[in-house]
């Protein structure tokens, strides 16, 4: 479990933790973009406080508490100011060495021969490289040849063949610019460079875990149920034998389909870039990145320098937007392969992979084969389910075998299916490499599921929202495939009746008819889909700080990775304090490492211990795990200090928090005068009292609760730690009594957070070409609390688009012809055009009841739109069902036939 940190911190501070390389203690330090450059955080730098509109000393993207009038890093971005990490040159960093080398890895575009050799003789004497990184010279100088988060070697080892496309048999540092961009030009995409030597095949293996979970209602047998047991092997095996049975024996109508889905490449707009330099004097490593998780990534980068030649004493990073994320820079190999050339560099280390070398190397979306069974009866139960999920994870096993996982987890979708079995696992082959991409598996989840419940519905001849409903889990009410239980009010009755009853359900067939008149086939597909978010157990730190010139500042471990969380958690102090924030410090780790938390059961009465540590960064947590802290934080705040101070101002003691209103940026309760917050700020300042409340929440299922003993009395809160002070290196713990942790059968889950999301999709199919045009979009959401409705509209609007790209355009070959070969750009890999956008609808349930947090937007939304697309396939074309994807117009051709 991890950190991952982002923006922004003030210059004079940096954030320190000590981590352990080869048995010494390194300190890590992390700053932030713009922060280092411009000694102020981004949003105070960036956007101007307003003149004569909001509340008065309001930050000018969000004037009105707890609404965005745009996003808070929006100016910085589009008045082009220097955010990305492509966007930096040494000379705009203080203390770096201005002079830049530049690297550039020769990178094997073959993987069935082996590699005999590499010739750099065709560039002349003056563009020769400085310096050469091979295999030899890491053996030379004792640098781990593969880190411990790889599976193969950073280099191909000559008389070997490469063990992944884009496997580097060497890198070279190049002194200038100049001749770093003239020698690129010679040596890319020039078969001369590597020397290939005879045949060789690659033996495929399975990346640990594999994954296997199996629903026995009959047996009373569930992972949840039965893991504990020392026996569960055996039992697993025996389950799974007497489900296939039944589905065999039971008389119940079979689906059976086999289906495929490529290669995909999650194109975000900045590849991948980075700076280091490694300060040989103070033995100090810098490094300047884009990335989803920083800590984790820099860790792996010391491990590299365990009994080297080169000592690491501390790591300074310089964290910057990622230019996109997708979960394709999580666990992103750049990171360390960049660190690793630092050492051998002399000052400044520049590195940037153009979208060539992007596709070539980038984590990809796996190419997945899988197959599933639906056992159906005569009334439309879903009886029995039986699927297998087989990932190809390319030469490095990153989150693989995991993303297999959850696909196998959600393989029932959200239907109550009383016997399952589902088996992930995740392949390791020399093809390209796989990792977390949005989704993580329940993608080809619900395209298996979903296109199996329409031809259910067809052929049994039952409405596919009858035959749904008849299925549907709900809170208390069936269980996951896992054996878990419901822990939330899905929505799903309230979900499929908004889209049921919706005009581009209700007309479809009147439409079909008429463009059928005008030669073009049309469809209207409907799927579901309930995709989990989280893991099995988060831990979530969130801080709020009232500043002496009375502007609010928010920290949190979070980092933005474009999904607008920044916003989000910028407007969460709006309710307790009547402001948003002004700034907002992503990626913030010295602040919370001060407070010594540890999560270990020996020290439950350590006054320190939380539940869960601080977890990874994914975008789906933003809005949900990461708001609450930060929320509760500021509501201690009121409660701590501002509640106090009113007091004393209104002479009132009978005041509560829960009497408080803001209006115009003042404060009000019970007909008393209303007090300004400038006049409140000065009073708290001048009396000391606390400016900053940092909180720690855990959840499984649901979160840790404690009392916490508060100014005016004991406090129970949904969260198990808070720390007050005047100052962020004055912090005290506050007394904490009556802890309540989350049940412990919690963890076996797997998942227990859930966003689902039904979709609409209307198309028409050209007969000629068998061009499909996405005429329109309906997706119901249960989003839970809306923090920034613009936000989660952008987000679903941005999944539209990838599902449809990867249904009728994307996909990678994984053989010679592909990205691997290192010639692909999107001259070659197609993506969703503005053109071909549809008309889109999105219909926001309202919160369920009792329901207080957000929850996941993109994936939810991106999840169902797969499978509807298939589906409206098949009415378009007469029942036709495509299984293997993209579906190009050639494959529709040959089904209208």
């Amino acid at each position: 479990e991890d950190f991952d940190l982002e923006l922004p911190i003030p210059i004079k501070r940096r954030t320190v933790l000590k981590m352990l390389a080869g048995g010494a203690s390194v300190t890590l330090g992390i700053t932030s973009i713009p922060a280092t450059v411009q000694a102020a955080p981004i949003i105070d730098s960036c956007d101007p406080l307003p003149t004569g509109s909001g509340i008065a000393g309001a930050p000018a993207w969000a004037p009105q508490p707890g609404i965005a009038k745009w996003r808070i890093d929006g100016m910085c971005k589009v008045t082009g100011q220097k955010i990305y990490a492509r966007d930096f040159r040494a000379a705009d960093l203080p203390d770096w060495p201005e002079s830049e080398q530049f690297l550039y890895a020769i990178r094997c575009g073959r993987n069935d021969q082996l590699v005999t050799g590499y010739n750099l003789d065709m560039l002349p004497a003056e563009l020769q490289p400085s310096v050469v990184i091979d295999a030899t010279v890491l053996m030379k100088k004792n640098i781990q040849p593969t880190p411990s988060n790889m599976t193969s070697p950073y280099f191909v080892t000559l008389g070997k063949a490469a063990d992944y496309y884009g496997q580097p048999v060497a890198m070279l540092i190049f002194d200038s610019f100049n001749i770093y961009r003239r020698a690129k030009k010679i040596l890319q995409f020039n078969d001369a460079v590597i020397q290939y030597g005879a045949a060789f095949t690659h033996p495929t293996t399975l990346y640990s875990p594999l994954t296997s979970y199996v629903r026995n209602d009959p047996a009373n047998f569930s992972y949840v149920n039965n893991k504990n047991d020392a026996n569960y092997s055996a039992d697993l095996a025996t389950n799974t034998n007497q489900v296939r049975s039944a589905i065999k024996t039971s008389g119940w109508k079979t689906f059976t389909r086999d289906f495929y889905t490529p290669t995909a490449d999650p194109a975000f707009m900045e590849p991948e870039s980075g700076m280091t330099w490694y300060d040989t004097t103070t033995k100090t490593l810098h490094l300047l990145l884009g990335t989803q998780s920083p800590v984790s990534d820099i860790s792996e980068c010391l491990g590299l320098f365990t009994d080297s030649a080169y000592t690491i004493s501390h790591v300074e990073l310089i964290a910057c937007y990622p230019g996109g994320g997708f979960g394709g820079r999580d666990c992103s190999y750049f990171t360390t392969y960049l660190a690793m050339a630092s050492v051998f560099a002399k000052g400044s280390l520049r590195w940037a992979q153009d979208r060539f070398e992007q596709f070539q190397i980038g984590l990809k979306r796996q190419e997945t084969n899988f197959n599933q069974t639906l056992a159906v009866d005569a009334n439309g139960i879903i009886k029995a389910l039986d699927c297998s999920f087989t990932m190809n994870g390319g030469g490095q096993k990153n989150l693989n075998p995991f993303v297999a996982q959850l696909a196998a987890l959600s393989a029932a979708n959200c239907y109550n299916i009383p016997q399952a079995i589902a088996h992930g696992s995740a392949t390791n082959t020399a093809q390209l490499t796989g990792g977390s991409q949005r989704g993580f598996g329940g993608p080809q989840a619900y395209i298996a599921i979903e296109t199996l419940l329409d031809e259910a519905s067809a052929t049994l001849d039952i409405d596919p929202f009858t035959l749904r409903r008849k299925n549907m889990l709900a809170k208390g009410i069936g269980t996951t495939i896992s054996g878990a239980p419901i822990l939330q009010d899905l929505q799903l009755a309230e979900m499929m009746q908004k889209l049921e009853s919706h005009p581009l359900w209700q007309e479809r067939k009147a439409r079909q008819r008429l463009l059928a008149a005008k030669g073009l086939h049309y469809g209207v597909g409907f799927a579901m889909s309930n995709q989990a978010y989280g893991t099995a157990g988060n831990g979530m730190f969130g801080a709020v700080q009232i500043q002496p010139n009375g502007s609010l500042l928010v920290h949190t471990t979070y980092i933005d990775m474009g999904n607008g969380a920044a916003t989000a958690l910028g407007l969460a102090p709006a309710k307790s304090l009547g402001r948003n924030a002004n700034g907002i410090n992503m990626g913030e780790a010295a602040l919370f490492n001060t407070l010594n938390l540890v999560n270990s059961p020996t020290n439950l009465n350590n006054p320190h211990y939380v539940y869960k540590s601080s977890n990874a960064t994914s975008a789906c947590l933003g809005a949900f795990h990461q708001y609450h802290p930060v929320e509760k934080a500021a509501l201690v705040l009121l409660i701590q200090t501002v509640l106090p101070a009113l007091k004393v101002i209104w002479k009132n003691s009978t005041v509560t928090s829960n009497d408080i209103l803001w209006k115009d940026g003042a404060a009000n309760a019970n007909g008393l005068p209303a007090v300004t917050w400038a006049s409140l700020i000065a009073y708290i300042f001048a009396n000391k009292l606390p400016t900053i409340a940092v909180t720690h929440a855990s959840v499984v299922g649901s979160f840790a609760t404690a009392d916490f003993a508060l100014t005016g009395g004991t406090v129970n809160m949904n969260l198990d730690y808070i720390a007050l002070g005047t100052d962020q290196k004055a912090l005290t713990t506050v007394t904490r009594s009556n802890l309540v942790n989350p049940p412990d059968e919690n963890s076996l889950y797997g998942r227990y957070a859930y966003s689902p999301c039904g979709a609409l999709v209307g198309l028409n199919i050209h007969p000629a070409s068998g061009k499909v045009k996405v005429e329109r979009v309906v997706s119901a959401l249960s989003a839970g609390v809306l923090h920034c409705p613009q936000v989660v509209e952008g987000q679903s609007q941005g999944a539209i688009a990838m599902a449809m790209g990867d249904v009728l355009l994307g996909g990678c070959p994984n053989d010679n012809s592909g990205p691997g070969n290192g010639t692909w750009n999107f001259n070659q890999y197609e993506i969703t055009k503005y053109s071909d956008i549809p008309a889109q609808e999105l219909i926001i349930l309202n919160p369920a009841s009792g329901e207080t947090t957000a929850r996941g937007i993109a994936e939810s939304v991106m999840c169902p739109i797969a499978p509807a697309i298939l589906n409206a396939l098949a009415m378009a074309t007469g029942g036709k069902r495509f299984t293997q994807l993209p579906v190009t117009p050639g494959i529709i051709l040959g089904a209208l036939l």
